[in-house]
């Protein structure tokens, strides 16, 4: 199978650069529809009140906001987007925790979701430079993980396995 490799105990899965651009406008869209929602209309005001029972500051709602708005438009910037795609899974860990401590375990589900494909986001490695040989060839990054680079543009999840 071309699109699954494995290299050092690792699986790679060769994503389409469609797919990847695809899941960075889901995830923004999603993201720009919550930012808004805790800073403007009606529903900031339900927000604030959720933020005061789980015992957070007054206005939170309005830093948690912001910096969702702010990934939203990372993740559509290639250079920025796995730093965006960082925060938002430090911002679902967050709502993760904070309804689980409270009990709310319906409420887990939308994290957990956005949070995995943030997760997923994050690992895709573009690979939009062709190789000086028209061949597949193996390289060590920092942190000694094993990549592969291939010709053309597509992405590569890292999979523990």
């Amino acid at each position: 199978m071309r699109d699954v490799m494995s290299t050092e105990g690792h699986r790679i899965i060769r994503l389409p650069k469609a797919a990847v651009w695809a899941l960075a406008i889901f995830l923004a869209l999603a993201f720009i529809r919550a930012g808004v929602s805790k800073l403007a209309g009606g529903s900031a005001v339900r927000w604030a009140e959720r933020f005061a029972q789980w015992g957070y500051p007054s206005k939170a709602q309005y830093l948690i906001g912001v910096l969702e708005l702010l990934s939203a438009v990372g993740l559509l910037i290639p250079g920025c987007r796995r730093a965006a795609a960082a925060l938002l899974i430090t911002l679902m860990v967050g709502a993760l925790c904070t309804h689980a401590v409270h009990g709310e375990f319906p409420r887990l589900l939308p994290p957990l979701v956005l949070g995995g494909l943030a997760l997923a986001l994050y690992s895709a490695r573009l690979r939009a430079d062709a190789t000086i040989n028209s061949h597949r060839s193996d390289r060590v990054v920092p942190g000694g993980q094993s990549r592969m680079s291939f010709e053309g543009k597509t992405a590569d999840l890292l999979w523990m396995g």
